[in-house]
Formats: structure tokens, C-alpha cells, sequence
């Protein structure tokens, strides 16, 4: 028997932050490396961002197999009907943003090798993984908050009981 701690779920819970905290903090630390002129700063940048790539494979597989595993009713108690739909707008986001976080994680490494062999390229490489870490903060960030309403209906927008056209006016 497995412990709980280690069912897919769990793992992902636990590892889906490392990509979303560390593509919206790679920019900050970038633009501070930037201004300051900082080769050290942009290695921590860049070692983050390729951080966030490497760990997103792991993220993805444990939110499949977790997807999986609620789909055959192995996780309880079962979703509502909004939970579930969360749970297909989640993946189909974690989807749209995955190809960006490995984007980013390339373009880190990309930036740790100018910064050894062709310190003169670093600059610009660092606007190239400050604009492709930005696009991939926002789309994990939209992925983890619909992932926040798979479980947690507190965090659901609030559904209008009464529609225009059964209003009573």
C-alpha cells in the first residue's frame, strides 16, 4: 500500500507551485540583473527559469495521473459537476502553458552558456526569457487559479441564481 503522501495528487499539489512561483519571479530577478548589469544576478535568474522548465515534465505526469485516477473514482469523494468542469479547463490551460515553461527552461540554459562562452549575447538573450517567462507566468498563473477550483468551490466565481430572462422585475 502506498502512502497517501505519494499518490499523484498529492505529488502534484505539492510540485505545481515550483513552475508557477518561479516563472512570475524569473522577470523581477531579470530586469534587476538587467539594470544592475549583474552577471550574478542573471545566473540566479536563469538557473530559476531553467528550474521551472526541468520541473514541469513531473508536474504534468502527476496532474495526468491524478486526472486519471479521479476519472476511474479512485480518488474520494467524487467532484461535483463545477469541480469536474475546473478540472478539464485546468488541464487544457496547464496544456497551453507547458510548451512556454519548457520554452523558458531552454532559453535559461540558452542564457547560462552565453553567460560562460559569449558573455557579449547576454543581454540579449535575457529580454528573450524575460518576454517567453512572462508569457508563461500568466498562463500558469490562469492554470493553478482553475486548479484552485477543482476542490475548493470557495474559490468558483459565484453563479448568478437568477438570469435575465427569468427575472422578475
Amino acid at each position: 500500500m502506498i502512502p497517501a503522501f505519494w499518490q499523484p495528487e498529492h505529488l502534484h499539489v505539492m510540485l505545481n507551485h515550483l513552475p508557477v512561483t518561479l516563472s512570475i519571479i524569473v522577470g523581477p530577478i531579470l530586469i534587476a540583473g538587467l539594470i544592475a548589469r549583474s552577471h550574478a544576478v542573471l545566473a540566479v535568474a536563469f538557473s530559476l527559469g531553467l528550474l521551472a522548465g526541468a520541473v514541469t515534465p513531473f508536474v504534468m505526469q502527476t496532474g495526468e495521473r491524478a486526472y486519471d485516477r479521479f476519472n476511474a473514482g479512485q480518488i474520494q469523494p467524487p467532484l461535483d459537476d463545477r469541480g469536474d468542469i475546473a478540472m478539464e479547463m485546468h488541464e487544457e490551460m496547464a496544456e497551453k502553458a507547458a510548451p512556454f515553461l519548457y520554452l523558458t527552461g531552454v532559453s535559461c540554459l540558452a542564457g547560462l552558456i552565453f553567460l560562460r562562452l559569449r558573455p557579449d549575447w547576454v543581454r540579449g538573450s535575457a529580454y528573450v526569457v524575460l518576454l517567453i517567462s512572462l508569457a508563461a507566468a500568466v498562463l500558469t498563473l490562469r492554470s493553478a487559479l482553475l486548479g484552485g477550483q477543482i476542490r475548493h468551490p470557495e474559490f468558483r466565481p459565484a453563479i448568478d441564481e437568477s438570469p435575465e430572462h427569468i427575472r422578475n422585475d
